[in-house]
């Protein structure tokens, strides 16, 4: 996992407070999940403004949702699939802006062996903020959370071949991406691809 959040010895507590409707232990949650929830919703958010409003609308769903949560289960996996979820939603009431590609478009490339370890993980997520929507999508949903193509299209309502292109077309671009990247240091906003 890219990014890991802290750990807080009151969970339990803090969980119970939010089924109570608390205010301090939800303040406490946020607080305590607010990094690691906004460093999942900025993998598929186009800036940190769009990631802030799917991390709210996630951590609203969370404490809607706090008596669904089973105990015997870890948290954080289950905060970070309310959170997948929620940006995964976003891009649903945003869809006709997204355009996705079809398997015949895609294509092969070669692999940079070293360039990833020359790169921190904030680095890295930078970059792939620069791919277009569709694509940045398909390559967090795969890549990252570890979703299979039938979920991912089941998910973004597209069909398992779009999903494969996408991925596809993701890896070329983060490749051309993170090769500026390494080698001016900053992105050319100009060859970000629709």
């Amino acid at each position: 996992m890219l990014f890991k959040r802290p750990r807080i010895l009151a969970l339990p507590e803090i969980l119970e407070g939010c089924r109570n409707q608390k205010p301090s232990a939800q303040k406490q949650l946020f607080e305590a999940y607010y990094s690691f929830g906004i460093n999942i919703c900025m993998r598929y958010a186009d800036n940190r403004e769009e990631a802030e409003e799917m991390f709210d609308d996630g951590f609203l769903r969370i404490l809607n949702k706090i008596n669904y949560y089973d105990p015997d289960q870890p948290f954080d996996a289950w905060f970070r699939t309310v959170m997948i979820r929620s940006a995964i939603d976003h891009y649903r009431k945003h869809k006709s802006s997204l355009t996705f590609s079809s398997i015949e478009e895609a294509y092969e490339i070669g692999q940079d062996e070293g360039l990833l370890e020359r790169l921190s993980a904030e680095e890295i997520l930078t970059v792939v903020q620069h791919l277009p929507p569709s694509y940045r999508a398909a390559f967090s949903l795969h890549v990252v959370d570890g979703y299979s193509h039938p979920e991912i299209a089941e998910m973004l309502g597209i069909n398992e071949g779009t999903s494969r292109s996408n991925l596809a077309k993701a890896r070329v671009k983060l490749q051309e991406l993170l090769i500026n990247w390494v080698s001016k240091g900053s992105i050319n906003t100009r060859n970000y691809v629709q």
